[in-house]
């Protein structure tokens, strides 16, 4: 019996989650499947049966399945062709990650990627909200609100694992946090799938080993990145010459970057060098100020949304990287006089704010606009911007001061 009552008191902050998520699945879950769902699961399907993500033809071929193979998901390879020489700008390593899926028919394969990409997204914003502190009402409140945010709604509408990357960095931050080697390696491992999203995450990580002078923690680092990028190169090498000079290209596309928030502002290079010394400052006031209480996962949400602030290349999707510095916001301020207006600005944070940047250009009445991901690159500079307003006014008394950091 007092197993069972156990069981309940933890479980219960997820029920209205999961509530939410089930009214919101059939949008969650588009038929047939789109975005990168057939992409990815034909990078893993050239990954099972030998192939090469880097081969044009082979592109073509999966290309030559038809506009919707067998009504299951819609073929995004006919038109990428159009647009770019290369398919696929990624590592080898996500394909090969994907080649279970790959391995599987066309529909058994999307349906369980699918599953996959909404399972990762969904564990790594609860560990993300657990490490903000929250539980019990305040968790199954923030996690209700992420479900339909924009970044997890996207994300895994489009069938992108941006999930598993976020699942391995929070892996990194615990392992750095408490020591825990096995779990540095992971996280670094699952980190390579995509590494111009781990800029921030990784000078943060080399920062601190090198203060804490940790050479366990260097060798289980750098073994992980060795062992995984050689097996997958050796395998099916990136073809780092030729992508990078067609950069231009990819960095055309519709991405949402600072970069690209500074072309709509009107300014160039100097105003996109102008915003990241701003989130940089932003950033390090947040967790130079926090206390012994929250200044971990401070650090952890503000190297996440650095980690998009100093993106050269990312998208709509990859936004869910900053959901864990916005759950922190009512975190910072649980047990303090300030919380139900902390709790109200999370809420506008996580969903109002993302959604209307996501459809700023479409509210404008500019629904032809070729690129709509500018507006949306200033999220990552309002997340640290909300940590360093939260960490600010943090209130000193001790009841503000009960911010748990266990995952």
């Amino acid at each position: 019996m007092r197993l069972t009552s156990r069981l309940a008191q933890a479980g219960w902050p997820y029920l209205p989650p999961a509530v939410v998520l089930a009214l919101a699945w059939p949008w969650l879950s588009p038929v047939p499947a789109m975005g990168d769902h057939f992409q990815f699961w034909a990078a893993g399907h050239l990954a099972a049966t030998g192939g090469s993500m880097y081969d044009r033809s082979a592109w073509q071929a999966i290309a030559a399945l038809g506009p919707v193979p067998d009504g299951v998901a819609v073929n995004t390879v006919i038109f990428n062709l159009t647009q770019a020489a290369d398919i696929w700008p990624y590592p080898p390593t996500i394909a090969f990650l994907l080649a279970p899926f790959g391995a599987l028919p066309l529909a058994a394969g999307v349906t369980a990627l699918h599953l996959f990409v909404a399972l990762t997204a969904i564990g790594s914003v609860v560990l993300g909200a657990r490490i903000a502190g929250l539980r019990g009402l305040r968790l199954g409140a923030a996690l209700s609100l992420t479900v339909v945010s924009e970044p997890f709604i996207v994300g895994v509408r489009d069938g992108h694992p941006i999930g598993l990357l976020l699942l391995g960095m929070t892996l990194l931050f615990v392992g750095l946090r408490d020591k825990r080697y096995a779990m540095i390696a992971a996280g670094v491992a699952i980190m390579t799938i995509k590494p111009h999203l781990a800029i921030a995450g990784a000078i943060a990580t080399i920062a601190l080993l090198v203060w804490r002078r940790d050479r366990r923690g260097f060798a289980s680092a750098a073994l992980s990145l060795i062992v995984v990028t050689v097996l997958a190169e050796l395998r099916d090498p990136y073809p780092l010459a030729r992508i990078s000079g067609a950069a231009g290209t990819w960095l055309g596309f519709d991405v949402t970057t600072v970069g690209a928030l500074a072309r709509d502002l009107g300014g160039g290079l100097p105003l996109t060098i102008a915003l990241l010394l701003l989130a940089s400052a932003l950033a390090t006031f947040a967790v130079a100020r926090a206390d012994r209480p929250v200044r971990w996962a401070t650090a952890y949400a503000a190297v996440l949304a650095m980690s998009l602030v100093l993106a050269p290349y990312a998208h709509d999707y990859d936004m869910l990287l900053v959901l864990p510095a916005l759950v922190l916001v009512a975190g910072i301020a649980r047990g303090s006089l300030r919380e139900p207006v902390a709790l109200a600005v999370t809420a506008i944070l996580i969903v109002v704010v993302p959604w209307t940047l996501f459809l700023w250009w479409p509210l404008l009445g500019q629904t032809d606009r070729p690129a709509w991901g500018g507006p949306l690159g200033s999220l990552p500079l309002i997340a640290v911007g909300a940590l360093a307003v939260a960490i600010a006014t943090r209130a000193a008394a001790p009841s503000a001061r009960r911010t748990g950091s266990s995952p």
